[in-house]
């Protein structure tokens, strides 16, 4: 019983790879452990993923099927459509991408974080970006995206929500635009 549990253990050590070494920008020096995935896989997958924190981003009106049942302390619930247009009813608002902001600061050094929304390719990616872009640069934030999630393309308007907050004067938007990319190339100089 205690080899199985070592097992599943490391397994999702291996699956949460920290993408930096250490983070002094973290309040808990959190080195930035994540999945980006759709409802589904996360759904699918919740045994084996086991996250111990999770952001759902959802639209306002739907309902989250089967989720991973952990506290509501470590249970982040957004409510947003996947639109573009600011101006819509149910388009991201600047207070979302701080109170991902604010979850993810709380984060313990240990913590496994698992962003999803219904497809997994466009609010869960520009928020994972935006996380991302707190700890390095805009393209290397972009690359390590890539690297998690290589069919994102993530949403320009919460993009560019997380490009004003973090006072980033389009820069992380711009990388934005580089996705869905096959295979990921650095900007030339």
């Amino acid at each position: 019983m205690a080899a199985a549990a070592e097992r599943q253990e490391k397994q999702t050590d291996w699956l949460y790879a920290p993408l930096l070494a250490s983070n002094a920008g973290h309040p808990h020096g959190w080195p930035i452990r994540m999945i980006v995935s759709s409802q589904t896989e996360a759904r699918h997958n919740k045994a084996l993923w086991a996250p111990s924190h999770l952001i759902s981003i959802r639209a306002p009106g739907t309902k989250l099927l089967s989720m991973i049942d952990l506290p509501a302390e470590r249970h982040l619930e957004l409510l947003f459509g996947d639109v573009t247009d600011p101006d819509e009813a149910d388009a991201a608002k600047p207070g979302h991408i701080e109170q991902a902001f604010a979850f993810v600061d709380g984060l313990p050094q240990d913590a496994h974080l698992l962003i999803h929304c219904l497809r997994g390719i466009g609010r869960s990616t520009a928020l994972t970006l935006g996380i991302l872009a707190r700890t390095m640069e805009p393209e290397e934030a972009a690359a390590a995206l890539h690297g998690l999630r290589p069919e994102a393309k993530p949403n320009r308007h919460v993009t560019g929500l997380c490009d004003t907050v973090l006072g980033l004067k389009g820069r992380l938007a711009k990388q934005a635009l580089r996705f869905p990319a096959k295979v990921w190339k650095p900007t030339k100089s």
